[in-house]
């Protein structure tokens, strides 16, 4: 290499060391170590800190590049070798700021050292964050995925993993908790104490928490094969709302150390209570999990129901201590290896320990992970992070939920046994490191070589949308032949997309049913445009068919229409709940986009709707109640006879109250079908009996079962007064318990009258009302009200990206977009693109939001030409 090349590399390596990143921090500087001393005081606005970062230099630089946010940044030196050098400090955009030396650190280790001090939110939910409950100040931390960085100058990366040791100075009446247990406890002559933490196992910024505040304490028993000591804490006095959570904790853990092989990973297990939050619901902090209120209850409030939805959030977050913790994500792109693994598995273990709770069967009935994924604009599984935005953006629908059906696709596929293998290897294999999906997959072919799972599982990571598989029976004259399926692809387009569909996917098909040999499976991996799968274990031509068998597909099927009638009317008693619950989701996702026989898909409710299975009866009625959208104002009456004729007897019989001994489905089909019959329906009876009960409630909290508290609330709204919607405003300011406040917020979106929805509107601004209680009812307003919800955002929009906070890194306005989402004309789609994009520059992850928002109007507007026209003829023969 010539002397004059040189002289340009060493320049343009100078120049990178010292020019600001645009999205991740550039590696010629790696930590090693956190050690990090936090003054904290519950109730004071501001934290100051002390921290000591030892690092490898991996090449000579005089820049060193953090994260930091909102950090006033005072002192700061670096040591290297017997040298001390002062720093300066110089912030970029993004949350960079470059630690400067003046002269250049060589490779090798180094130790910097930062005095700084940072904000304790009154507002947020993230990064440091203090709520008062009573007379009573809190502070508890939420880092995930980009806000360690408002606690700590640090590298807030993933792949950043390294040990922390944490000491927290606080007054000394109260209480700290944090990753590790506590080592000491120093009082001091003042009014503090210095509580020291053990240090942490290898963590990246996002799982470092702690919590400061008078808790209380609930011990559970010991966890796990190694018996660490486990804990719930609760704001003080709420001890006795923990039952339910303390008990069920080893359990939880055992079910996961069965499965994974190995036992819990971390010294002990604190799950932490923080009584309000924002977008997020609990946080897998290692050793530290943080709930919101749900996971508290008066035990005469509690239900099962309430105790499945809180176990299967507790599991979730317990299989991250392995999916996430143990091993982590090495960037955000591959997010889902956290999330979807623990959506998929926490919903596999909990099945299996309760079957009762039909947690397969409900994931199987859900469409709206498939509507989202339609979308042209929709991401992949493993979308390139770009912009800073796109990392809260990761934390969606199509990772969580297109996610773990994706897995459980597979794992259907490969079987159950060898993919526990290639996950527990997996694990092996990166324990207490960084991983990326072709680890994983690596693992996958390594266990199951003949599968071929690990380019197919590629196929639906790296592609947006899913397949539609078409299916076609072919039988022979004789019995002798097998008969024959006809399986062809293309991607799934609802009316109106724009979409290529020349996608191809590498599908994992598996057919059930039933011939006079009685019932079959078997699984194919459609790998082309199309093939023909030989039915080997038919005995004769089946009578009906399924094309997703055990409901594993993540894929649209498009049956012949007499395959689709034998399905519906013969096959569905033959079914696993799952299995039935995949084909109702089938025919409503053709329908609601578009596709396929409309007039048949309506005429299938009445058979779904009479079904003996509760799950079957609820979902009917979902899609019943989601028509309302193609149903004109001069077929109202019609669409609510016609809800009547299918659900009226059932509603009737089932009521408000629940009964002694009720099974689960039975109390999940009353939430669903009785408010639909009461409002939507037109049942004035039903009506009536809810506007009692919910005065009564209101007066009395213990004289409605808490299953049924939202639903009663909501219907009353629904023709509600204005003295019913005085009752709630001086109900939700007055109420201290957290979940009666949330109960009560909800119902202000059911209220159709216009100008008791503009005084719930006004309610964001009111005195005496926190705002982030009630930011749910700026998005899905149903038709009567999204008008004048849009209305609201155009003229407050600067007031309410100001006052509600943002979460994950990006303003609260980012997420506004998908406020106007429910409208279906283009004078709609126009006015929201007009309003939008000349604000979306100043909103990080605000673009993918408005550009999702736009193509639903689109489609939505495409789908009505087709759909409405079917709907219409349908009532009109009623």
């Amino acid at each position: 290499m010539s002397r004059l090349a040189v002289l340009l590399l060493v320049s343009t390596i100078l120049y990178a060391d010292t020019d600001a990143p645009a999205l991740r921090l550039p590696g010629t500087v790696q930590p090693v170590r956190y050690l990090a001393t936090l003054t904290v005081v519950p109730g004071q606005d501001r934290f100051s800190g002390d921290i000591r970062i030892d690092l490898q230099i991996r090449r000579a630089t005089s820049v060193i590049w953090l994260n930091a946010k909102a950090l006033d940044l005072q002192t700061g030196s670096v040591h290297q070798g017997s040298a001390s050098l002062p720093v300066q400090f110089q912030f970029a955009p993004n949350d960079f700021v470059a630690v400067k030396t003046a002269t250049r650190l060589q490779p090798g280790r180094a130790q910097l050292e930062i005095r700084y001090s940072g904000e304790l939110s009154r507002t947020l939910t993230d990064g440091a964050f203090q709520q008062r409950q009573g007379n009573d100040w809190y502070v508890f931390t939420k880092f995930e995925p980009v806000t360690a960085r408002r606690v700590f100058p640090c590298f807030d990366e993933p792949s950043f993993k390294v040990p922390w040791q944490l000491t927290l100075n606080i007054p000394k009446d109260l209480k700290a908790f944090s990753n590790t247990p506590q080592v000491s406890e120093d009082i001091g002559k003042s009014e503090t104490k210095s509580v020291r933490f053990a240090e942490t196992k290898p963590l990246p910024s996002y799982l470092v928490a702690f919590a400061v505040g008078p808790f209380d304490v609930v011990p559970t028993a010991p966890i796990g094969r190694n018996h660490r000591p486990g804990n719930i804490i609760v704001p003080r006095g709420r001890a006795s709302e923990a039952a339910y959570a303390a008990s069920v904790t080893p359990k939880l853990i055992e079910l996961l150390e069965s499965y994974f092989g190995t036992p819990y990973p971390y010294e002990k297990l604190d799950q932490i209570v923080v009584p309000l939050t924002t977008v997020w619901g609990a946080m897998e902090n290692a050793g530290l999990i943080a709930f919101g209120d749900f996971l508290l209850s008066p035990p005469q409030q509690d239900s099962e129901l309430r105790r499945r939805r809180r176990a299967h959030t507790m599991e979730h977050e317990m299989s991250h201590q392995w999916f996430g913790d143990l091993v982590t994500t090495a960037w955000w792109n591959d997010i889902w290896l956290n999330e979807a693994f623990a959506s998929w598995l926490s919903s596999k273990l909990l099945d299996e320990w309760k079957p009762e709770w039909n947690i397969k069967a409900d994931a199987a009935r859900s469409i709206n992970v498939m509507r989202a994924d339609s979308l042209t604009t929709a991401r992949k599984i493993r979308q390139p992070i770009e912009a800073p935005g796109d990392i809260a953006n990761a934390f969606d629908g199509i990772t969580y939920g297109k996610g773990e059906a994706v897995i459980g696709m597979f794992e259907n596929y490969v079987g159950p046994d060898a993919f526990q293998n290639a996950v527990r290897l997996y694990l092996h294999q990166h324990a207490w490191g960084n991983a990326t999906a072709a680890d994983l997959l690596a693992a996958i072919d390594q266990i199951s070589p003949k599968s071929k799972a690990g380019p197919a599982f590629s196929t639906f990571l790296n592609q947006v949308g899913f397949p539609l598989i078409s299916v076609r029976q072919e039988c022979a004259a004789h019995d002798s032949v097998s008969p024959v399926l006809h399986l062809s692809q293309t991607r799934f387009r609802p009316a109106g997309s724009t979409a290529s569909a020349d996608q191809l996917w590498q599908v994992p098909v598996c057919a059930v049913w039933s011939d006079t040999g009685g019932m079959h499976r078997e699984c194919a991996l459609l790998t082309k445009a199309s093939t023909v799968l030989k039915l080997a274990a038919a005995q004769s031509c089946p009578t009906w068919l399924s094309a997703d068998a055990r409901a594993a597909g993540y894929y649209a099927i498009s049956y012949q229409p007499s395959m689709a009638s034998h399905l519906v009317r013969e096959g569905l008693p033959r079914l696993q709940p799952a299995e039935s619950a995949a084909v109702l989701r089938n025919v409503e996702l053709m329908f609601s986009s578009g596709l396929g026989n409309l007039g048949q898909d309506l005429e299938f409710v009445g058979a779904f709707s009479g079904s003996g299975d509760p799950g079957l009866v609820r979902q009917s009625a979902e899609m019943v109640g989601s028509v309302v959208k193609f149903v004109p104002e001069d077929l109202r009456d019609r669409y609510a006879a016609w809800i009547r004729s299918l659900y009226q007897s059932r509603a009737r019989e089932l009521g408000w109250l629940p009964r002694p001994g009720e099974s689960q489905e039975t109390r999940l089909l009353r939430i669903e079908i009785v408010p639909l019959v009461a409002t939507r329906g037109a049942d004035s009876e039903l009506a009536l009996q809810a506007q009692k009960l919910a005065s009564e409630w209101l007066q009395n909290r213990s004289a409605l079962d808490s299953d049924m508290v939202v639903p009663v609330l909501s219907t009353s709204a629904w023709d509600g007064d204005r003295a019913f919607f005085d009752q709630l405003v001086t109900a939700l300011k007055e109420s201290k318990v957290q979940r009666e406040r949330l109960w009560i917020a909800d119902a202000f979106t059911s209220f159709r009258n216009p100008a008791l929805a503009r005084a719930a509107l006004a309610l964001f601004f009111a005195p005496g009302i926190d705002p982030r209680e009630i930011e749910r009812n700026l998005f899905g307003a149903p038709p009567e009200t999204r008008q004048l919800v849009w209305d609201f955002v155009r003229q407050n929009f600067h007031k309410l990206n100001s006052t509600l906070p943002g979460a994950r890194g990006i303003p609260f306005g980012a997420r506004l977009p998908l406020s106007a989402s429910g409208f279906c004309d283009a004078g709609h789609r126009d006015e929201v693109g007009a309003f939008f994009q000349p604000r979306i520059a100043s909103l990080p992850g605000g673009a993918r939001n408005l550009a999702n928002t736009l193509e639903d109007i689109r489609l939505c507007a495409a789908r009505a030409e087709v759909v409405r026209p079917v709907v219409e003829a349908f009532l009109r023969k009623r």
